[in-house]
């Protein structure tokens, strides 16, 4: 489990210029409830006026009780739920889905194991 942290404006200051430090540009929170983030990213914008002058990424978020909605369902119906972690990979999600579960329970598709079979 993670643990909180208390961080001090100084101990993150150096990751905006100084401008934006005296509040000559703005600093605007992009994610990751924007629909264009998928919920997996979140987007620190430093703006002077209209144009992006720095952009810092914040990657993992994703907290969306999908799994912890999955524990409760079975193999197929999680399955399901898996794509829906980041629209863009969805097939990547489902991948790494059944291969987790299959080496979990020590179990291999027998089509899988006739086509490597045939190499």
């Amino acid at each position: 489990m993670t643990q909180l942290q208390e961080v001090s404006v100084d101990d993150i200051k150096h990751l905006v210029s100084e401008r934006a430090q005296t509040g000559e540009t703005m600093l605007l929170n992009m994610g990751p409830q924007h629909p264009s983030t998928h919920g997996v990213l979140r987007l620190l914008l430093e703006l002077d006026g209209e144009i992006v002058v720095n952009c810092l990424p914040d990657i993992g978020y994703l907290h969306t009780g999908i799994e912890k909605n999955m524990e409760a369902k079975t193999y197929q119906k999680a399955e399901v739920m898996s794509d829906r972690l980041d629209y863009m990979n969805t097939v990547g999600n489902n991948l790494a889905f059944c291969m987790a579960v299959e080496k979990l329970v020590d179990w291999m598709c027998r089509r899988v194991h006739k086509l490597y079979a045939s190499f």
